[in-house]
């Protein structure tokens, strides 16, 4: 097993056409620069997340102890999907292109792995779980670490992050919409101005607003359309904030992509050839890819946040 962020791996991959996917996804959603990448051998990654803890109770002085029961733990099994993506195109455009300053086909191979960002970034907030769509923090957070908004978002930022406890009290990020970022905005503009945080991964920097130290990301894929209680993602006008740890690479702290251990990254670029039956060119992008919360206690989600 090896982890990784995005970000360092992109520095240690070979060739160019990889490269170029992981900087498309990079730009898609800056959370993907820090979201570490767990690969796995065999048929998938095993998380045993605990459903109750072991009993403890006081004692007095040659008291029975009765405190004997076990924690129980329910086995899950998460495996990688699948995201593809396949460039073709006519092989008279091909020729008459790689004598040009811009080839069609790195374009049109540059334009299927913003696709691929954009499906992963998606999948990550809204996917339902079901084969082959992937697992989603909308799916994977614990529903006893949920809370529902009072409508002061720095109150809730705050509440939130204290249900985040793999890390001892340490939060790595949170993540919200577009509008409830506006709305984090304005009320620290109302108070004096909005602090930046600086974030180095590889050789790329970037800046994010911050959080009492922790970097808020943006995902608009997390739609201002949930139910009241995050009880499904289309029927109303609220959306969710999640605050999370990343992974530690022990699968035992916070978030992860998962991907095979045969595929760096889960990203694979394969260069099929030629239709059999047709005058085209084939290069198609994939990722083996999926979404895992390895502790329960490493994620949480903020409820009812309306516009």
């Amino acid at each position: 097993m090896s982890v990784m962020p995005i970000g360092e791996f992109k520095n240690r991959v070979k060739g160019d056409l990889v490269k170029g996917v992981i900087d498309t996804i990079l730009t898609t959603n800056p959370i993907h620069f820090l979201m570490p990448w767990t690969s796995y051998a065999g048929d998938g990654v095993i998380v045993n997340a605990e459903k109750a803890m072991g009993d403890s109770d006081f004692y007095g002085l040659d008291a029975e102890i009765t405190a004997k029961n076990p924690s129980t733990t329910e086995p899950a099994t998460h495996t990688a999907t699948r995201i593809i993506g396949d460039a073709e195109l006519d092989g008279k455009q091909v020729a008459e292109s790689k004598s040009s300053k811009n080839e069609l086909m790195s374009m049109e191979v540059a334009s299927k792995a913003k696709s691929v960002g954009f499906q992963l970034q998606q999948g990550m907030a809204r996917g339902s779980g079901v084969d082959p769509q992937m697992n989603s923090f909308h799916t994977q957070v614990d529903p006893g670490q949920y809370i529902a908004s009072t409508g002061n978002i720095l109150h809730d930022l705050d509440a939130l992050g204290q249900l985040v406890a793999s890390k001892s009290g340490f939060v790595d990020f949170y993540m919200l919409n577009g509008v409830q970022m506006l709305k984090l905005r304005d009320a620290y503009r109302a108070s004096g101005g909005v602090p930046m945080i600086e974030l180095t991964s590889g050789n790329r920097t970037i800046k994010v607003v911050d959080f009492n130290g922790v970097p808020c990301f943006t995902n608009n894929f997390i739609e201002q359309s949930e139910a009241a209680g995050g009880a499904d993602l289309v029927s109303g006008n609220f959306s969710s904030i999640y605050a999370g740890n990343f992974d530690d690479g022990t699968r035992k702290t916070g978030v992860s992509f998962i991907h095979p251990e045969a595929t760096p990254a889960g990203i694979v670029i394969e260069k099929v050839g030629l239709k059999e039956t047709k005058d085209q060119e084939i290069v198609r992008v994939k990722m083996y890819a999926n979404f895992c919360i390895f502790n329960r206690f490493g994620a949480a989600r903020l409820t009812d946040c309306a516009a």
